[in-house]
């Protein structure tokens, strides 16, 4: 890319929000700036912020129902002692086999 960002001018800001079960990062002007993106300036005031991710969090229930929604089957879980994270593998659900 064609630009001048400077990522030291930013701060990182993570929360989770519990409303709607996510945790967001966003990245957050340390100064009134601006940034030059190939012919497009992007102002940004002091503590205005960039969203850049969402990270959504399911509990394993959650997480088998939206699975068979989508016509998949959790075969097998595997997570750390709080189930705080987790792998899941999943096989079509409409395959009586594996």
């Amino acid at each position: 890319l064609n630009c001048d960002f400077q990522l030291g001018s930013f701060k990182h800001y993570a929360f989770y929000n519990s409303r709607k079960g996510r945790i967001e990062m966003h990245l957050v002007s340390l100064k009134d700036q601006a940034v030059h993106l190939d012919n497009m300036t992007i102002p940004f005031t002091r503590g205005e912020s960039v969203w850049t991710e969402s990270s959504y969090k399911y509990n394993l229930d959650e997480f088998e129902q939206m699975a068979a929604a989508a016509g998949f089957r959790v075969k097998q879980v595997w997570t750390d002692e709080q189930q705080w994270f987790s792998i899941q593998y999943l096989v079509n659900a409409k395959r009586t086999t594996s």
